[in-house]
């Protein structure tokens, strides 16, 4: 099976790095991480009177939370094996993973505000490749920790891009409505 692989291998690449640095999703700085979006860009927003995307922005990582409560129990798909987990071991089912799938909805989220209303470049730019990274260590830390399987991580990808697609068009729309 190619997702037990991939795990072995990742393992393998990275397996003199600390233990820490891959369990920082799992630990306070996922929840940093969820909070600066949702504050610095409401505030920016509420300052603006932009109201469907105040909406727009705390509604998608609830939307993504949701989708995962119920794509998990209807894949019903057992997390890796207990020999190739480090630390954690969830009891929850393993498709899709909901630290990738809320991550990829709520900073592919931050990608697309960014992309749309600043001004700055450097700003822009440089908040665009950092919300990128995050979106890939999540998902690699999911995948090294083996607590997902790089499809789990694959799949809440998908499944987050379809969830912000949709989104964006809504809100799209809603906006040439006006």
């Amino acid at each position: 099976m190619w997702d037990k692989e991939f795990i072995t291998l990742m393992q393998a690449i990275f397996g003199k790095l600390p233990l820490w640095i891959f369990e920082l999703p799992d630990c306070k700085l996922y929840s940093v991480m969820i909070i600066i979006p949702l504050v610095l860009g409401g505030l920016y927003f509420l300052k603006r009177k932009m109201y469907s995307n105040i909406l727009f922005l705390f509604s998608v990582p609830l939307a993504a939370f949701l989708l995962n409560c119920i794509i998990k129990p209807l894949i019903h798909r057992a997390r890796p094996p207990y020999e190739l987990q480090f630390s954690i071991h969830p009891e929850s089912f393993s498709y899709v993973s909901s630290h990738s799938l809320v991550t990829f909805c709520l900073w592919g989220a931050v990608i697309y505000f960014l992309n749309k209303y600043c001004k700055n470049k450097v700003l822009k730019y440089s908040g665009t490749v950092a919300a990128i990274l995050w979106i890939i260590f999540v998902g690699l830390s999911r995948i090294y920790l083996a607590v997902h399987y790089p499809s789990d991580v694959l799949g809440a990808y998908l499944s987050g891009a379809i969830l912000l697609y949709l989104y964006i068009k809504i809100i799209n729309k809603g906006a040439d409505d006006e």
